[in-house]
């Protein structure tokens, strides 16, 4: 009865996990780098799946499996977090500091560990930190919600793995509870991703021509109300604007407000209202004699700091030096005039 438990959940999980892996491979998806990231981290919980069906059919050969499922185990961790970065961030560029997180994982490999109590619970908290993180970033990231919510599920589902990880003591019950964890995992992912969010998946040339084909004339007319109503009552210069907030003052749903804005301007709704206040703050160091620091708040920022930063990062120099240069520009004309 044990055995056909293990065999029907973890070959379950190993088949639907093959499937989906196998779907992305052979489709347009995989020309989305998050996507080929998502296939790695279902190819290790296949190989830990396998391992551990293999250790419970046959305990020949065990340390050598057993480090093997323990490293590939233990990758799924910075592997996801990179799935973060990269699913918020198509151009998303992995530096040195996110390739060193990848060696940790080997050890198990290197020395040969046994899977036990220990070694589980450590590898399980290691995950744990990383899934924390992308938490983090997760909620911090101007992205749909849509995005994000497909991203609260795949963590949340690794999650759930972690603790199984922690709370089953050392014996079969243990497998088969991991197992039926992973399996479970997996097809959650699988009918989110095919049911709900299969738009997500698609490589960004796929994306770019569902907008266009969806930019239809209703909703840019939508759009150019909500535009107008902002740029003519001056909301952006609100320092505690929020999305809701501009939902209440537009008399449209907050999740329909913020499709409409994505959809159209192509970013979320922070950044939309950011280009405008840097657009109203390149106007005023342009015709006034403002202090920078005063055009800041005037705009709406809420910290000098802050407008330094997203300034630079849109224009490539600080308003000081926009200043300078359109005083010159300005200096430049006037001559040529006369």
């Amino acid at each position: 009865m044990t055995s056909a438990i293990m065999v029907l959940f973890g070959g379950y999980g190993i088949l639907q996990s093959l499937f989906l892996s196998m779907y992305v491979l052979t489709s347009r998806l995989r020309k989305a780098t998050s996507n080929l990231i998502l296939v790695a981290v279902n190819l290790f919980l296949i190989l830990f799946l396998a391992d551990s069906l293999y250790l419970f059919l046959d305990e020949s050969n065990a340390v050598h499996f057993n480090s093997i499922s323990l490293t590939s185990l233990a990758l799924i961790g910075p592997l996801t977090l990179l799935y973060c970065r990269v699913f918020l961030n198509p151009n998303y560029k992995a530096g040195l500091s996110e390739l060193i997180q990848f060696i940790p994982p080997f050890l198990p490999l290197v020395y040969q560990m046994n899977i036990c109590r220990l070694h589980l619970l450590g590898i399980g908290l290691y995950i744990l930190a990383y899934t924390i993180t992308g938490f983090i970033i997760v909620s911090r990231s101007s992205s749909p919600m849509l995005n994000k919510r497909w991203l609260y599920a795949l963590l949340s589902s690794i999650g759930t793995v972690v603790l199984l990880l922690s709370c089953f003591s050392m014996n079969y019950l243990c497998i088969i509870g991991i197992s039926i964890g992973f399996s479970v995992m997996i097809y959650l992912i699988s009918f989110l991703s095919i049911r709900f969010y299969k738009e997500l998946f698609e490589p960004v040339s796929k994306k770019i021509a569902q907008y266009q084909k969806t930019n239809n004339d209703e909703t840019h007319q939508l759009f150019q109300q909500v535009s107008d109503e902002i740029f003519s009552k001056k909301l952006f210069k609100d320092p505690e604007l929020t999305l809701p907030k501009l939902a209440l003052l537009t008399s449209i749903h907050p999740h329909k407000l913020s499709h409409l804005i994505n959809q159209q301007s192509g970013k979320g709704f922070p950044e939309y209202i950011n280009s405008l206040r840097l657009a109203e703050a390149r106007h005023l160091l342009r015709t006034s004699d403002m202090k920078v620091a005063a055009v800041a708040f005037e705009c709406g920022f809420n910290s000098l700091s802050s407008f330094y930063t997203h300034f630079k990062k849109s224009d490539g120099m600080t308003p000081s030096e926009f200043r300078s240069l359109a005083e010159v520009h300005v200096g430049h004309e006037r001559d040529q005039s006369e």
